[in-house]
Order: structure tokens, then C-alpha cells, then sequence
């Protein structure tokens, strides 16, 4: 539940009032130390690429952006990371078994009708299975970086696919660097 709409207290029931909390105005309880602290959601999503190189798409049934095109998303649950919760929506919504490559970005999705997220996005290849869409998607396929289908939703998605075509012109990943940088540092062995 979305809880920018509540007024009482989930440990005691009491009326949350409006206070100076860290520098913030947050709601707290009015009876115990309970602060109603509104954090965003946790979702993950997979750029899934096949051996021809070609990126999986998935075409939602349901708003928002129904009728679209869309990378395979979806939140977290509670007792999985990012990385499983990714696999299981790829699964769920393609029928694509997938293997976690990765972690290209984390994004912070402010404007999402149904509640702001984090999103991790992750590089994933596809690892076996049979496309099948899922129950909230009517078409699922791979596609060439060259011939994305149209319309693809959200405002994240062109931002990502558009940055995989270029793959290619982006500098070393930070993980390059810390490893240069860590090797640069290593004191030169003594004979």
C-alpha cells in the first residue's frame, strides 16, 4: 500500500501529526516514537540479450502504458534480491529463463502513477526457456537494437535502449577503472 494517505499510527493507532524530523517535515505518531518515513518501492529489470544479440521485449496487457513495448520488469519482493527478483519477472512475463550478467544502473523512477521506485537494471543472457507471454503481457519477442518495435513505454525504456545502441562510445565501466587504479597502487615487488 501506498502510504502518503495515512493518518493513524500502524503500531498504536494513534493520530499521525505533522513534525520537524531530520530536517524534514515527516509524519509521526502523536502517542509513541513511530515516523511514517515514505520511501520508494524496489523493482528491477532485465536487458536480456540473446546469441544473435538481439534485446527481449515484452508488450503489456495492463496501464500503465498498456499496449506498449517494455523491458521485463517488476518489484521486489520482500524475501528476494534484486538480482532474483529480476530472473523471476523476466520468467513470469516472457517464459525466458535468464542468467544475471550484471548491474548496468540503478534508476530512481519519481514519476510512476503507481508509487515512486528504485530500479536496478541489470544485463542479463538469456539462459534457456520458451517466449510465452506472461498474464499481464499479450506478446513477448526478441528484437534487433536496430528494429526496436513501436510504441515502447515509459520514460526510462527509450533512455535505455537508446544507450545500448551505443554501447559501443561509452568509457570504461568503474569497475575498469578501480581495477587499473588498484593495480596502479601496488607496490612494485622487491628481488
Amino acid at each position: 500500500m501506498w502510504h502518503k494517505d495515512a493518518n493513524h499510527c500502524p503500531l498504536c493507532g494513534a493520530v499521525l501529526v505533522l513534525a520537524e524530523i531530520g530536517g524534514r517535515e515527516r509524519q509521526r505518531c502523536s502517542s509513541c516514537a513511530f515516523v511514517l518515513y515514505l520511501n520508494p518501492a524496489a523493482a528491477a529489470l532485465g536487458v536480456v540479450l540473446n546469441a544473435s544479440s538481439e534485446v527481449l521485449l515484452v508488450r503489456r496487457k495492463l496501464q500503465p502504458y498498456r499496449g506498449f513495448w517494455a523491458l521485463p520488469a517488476g518489484y521486489q519482493e520482500i524475501d528476494e534480491t534484486p538480482s532474483q527478483a529480476v530472473v523471476r519477472e523476466i520468467r513470469e512475463e516472457s517464459g525466458v529463463e535468464a542468467r544475471v550478467l550484471g548491474l548496468l544502473d540503478v534508476l530512481f523512477v519519481p514519476d510512476d502513477p503507481r508509487k515512486p521506485a528504485n530500479v536496478s537494471v541489470f544485463l542479463c543472457q538469456e539462459g534457456g526457456g520458451r517466449l510465452s507471454p506472461g498474464d499481464e503481457e499479450s506478446e513477448v519477442g526478441w528484437f534487433s537494437l536496430g528494429a526496436l518495435p513501436d510504441p515502447i513505454g515509459f520514460d526510462n525504456y527509450p533512455r535505455i535502449l537508446r544507450r545500448l545502441q551505443a554501447a559501443e562510445r561509452y568509457p570504461e565501466s568503474p569497475w575498469d577503472l578501480l581495477k587499473r587504479l588498484l593495480r596502479q597502487a601496488q607496490p612494485p615487488l622487491e628481488g
